[in-house]
């Protein structure tokens, strides 16, 4: 992780007002929904996978109502139009348990899918490929996979060209840039591949190189590369590709730039000598763009910050569990993890403690740690379980040894107090927090009295 990006990651960010919901019940009847329209008709004119115009727009037009987007796209694809109905099928799409890829909701999905993909609109089509492969709401055929995908490929789309090359293995090593199909797309100056070789490049030199000529192309994701690897070095002319990445909506420079600017962290060197000045409104604006679009690390900050309620920003347990729920992202352990524990906790969104169980269940089998963080909590307070103070204390254990250094605060803590099957050590609970002090400092002893004189343990997402 290189300097650039350990300044954002730990960065917060304030408040921006919102709009009622109910403000926005009639898309149609808004000044801005010709606006809105005429950019989703460019987007399939353009066959461009890209929404975020649309949902900038949006976003502006209803006062940063998040809940709003789906609203304005379910009008448009009333109206018939290709990428509002993609946007919604994808909604249904998005995170299917392996038990109900062929379910009657997903099968249903992948015939209005179908229809979208007829009309030629090169997203839908690549969807409709991918779940052709994945046997997702359709049976399994590889066959008929990459014909599809062969049909997307005939009006010379670049990223159809290059989802053709790798899924026919025809670009899985640097060598390959040689081959007559690879160089013949380089030729036509197709930047999907070009950032394809950059991440397969043997050399720092030749990765530059290809993310340079894939920037020249018009590549966001390029543009957002070239920056994280001149932050350290040239912050002036970082923040300058940052910016050219954030205009083509690049989901990672959304991010990166909007928690840059939502933040107020005065040992923030890079914001200083990049020349940017804080906007907390425009960066929450860009990470809301972000985590509609379904960029992970986006929905956490921001379904953290409903969550929590800090700097300002109203505490909103229903607009945490949107963050935690937009689908393109809910796959991702950690968004499924928050989402369980609100479903656990009844938070922003009726209490389900069996669907709950289930998902942390299946994330705390993948070995993420705070999915066992949240079934330690489930099991120490007996919800929706039997109370288990031991078991809860193997969770904490598991989360510890995985990657949470504050789970060993947690395990002092209870084990402090003891509970059902595990009888209180005040001393072993002090060799924990010492474990915790390897990573987090004088911060663990002081976590541990504050858990011990509120008597209460708040899960975080």
């Amino acid at each position: 992780m290189n300097h650039f990006h350990q300044i954002i990651l730990c960065a917060l960010f304030a408040a921006m007002p919102l709009c009622n919901a109910a403000e926005e019940s009639a898309p149609q009847s808004h000044p801005k929904y010709g606006e809105f329209t005429a950019l989703l008709k460019k987007q399939v004119e353009n066959q461009s996978a890209d929404y975020g115009d649309a949902l900038d727009l949006v976003l502006t037009a209803t006062g940063e109502d998040e809940t709003a987007i789906d609203r304005w796209m379910q009008a448009a694809a009333s109206g018939g139009n290709a990428a509002a109905e993609r946007w919604l099928i994808n909604r249904t799409l998005s995170d299917v348990p392996l038990d109900r890829l062929l379910s009657p909701e997903v099968r249903t999905a992948y015939q209005k899918l179908d229809k979208v993909a007829a009309k030629r609109y090169v997203p839908a089509m690549l969807d409709k490929a991918t779940c052709l492969e994945l046997g997702l709401g359709v049976t399994r055929d590889s066959a008929a996979s990459r014909k599809a995908l062969m049909e997307a490929c005939r009006g010379g789309d670049f990223s159809a060209r290059v989802q053709w090359l790798l899924a026919t293995k025809r670009l899985e090593d640097y060598s390959d840039k040689d081959k007559p199909e690879v160089a013949s797309e380089i030729k036509r100056g197709n930047h999907y591949v070009m950032l394809r070789l950059a991440n397969l490049a043997t050399s720092s030199r030749d990765k530059v190189d290809w993310l340079t000529q894939a920037a020249e192309k018009g590549n966001g994701d390029a543009y957002f590369s070239l920056s994280a690897l001149s932050s350290r070095t040239q912050p002036k002319q970082s923040a300058v590709l940052l910016k050219e990445a954030v205009r083509l909506h690049a989901p990672d420079a959304l991010f990166t730039l909007g928690t840059v600017l939502a933040t107020d962290e005065p040992s923030n060197k890079y914001t200083a000598e990049a020349g940017l000045e804080r906007d907390p409104a425009k960066g929450l604006h860009l990470l809301r763009i972000a985590a509609a679009m379904g960029h992970a690390q986006s929905c956490l900050l921001l379904g953290n910050a409903y969550y929590n309620g800090h700097l300002g920003l109203a505490k909103d347990d229903s607009r945490a569990y949107h963050y935690f729920s937009v689908p393109q992202a809910a796959g991702t352990p950690v968004i499924a993890s928050a989402r369980g524990l609100l479903l656990l906790l009844g938070k922003g969104v009726k209490q389900d403690t069996t669907k709950a169980l289930e998902i942390l269940n299946r994330v705390a089998k993948t070995g993420f740690p705070r999915a066992a963080m949240h079934l330690a909590y489930a099991y120490y307070k007996g919800i929706g379980v039997k109370a288990d103070a031991r078991r809860a204390a193997d969770y904490l254990s598991e989360a510890a040894a995985t990657g949470i250094p504050g789970a060993y605060v947690y395990l002092a803590y209870i084990t402090a107090r003891g509970g059902e099957g595990l009888h209180a050590d005040k001393e072993q609970a002090q060799r924990y927090v010492r474990l915790a002090a390897m990573d987090m400092g004088e911060q663990a002893q002081k976590l541990y009295e504050r858990l011990m004189e509120s008597g209460e343990w708040i899960p975080q997402p």
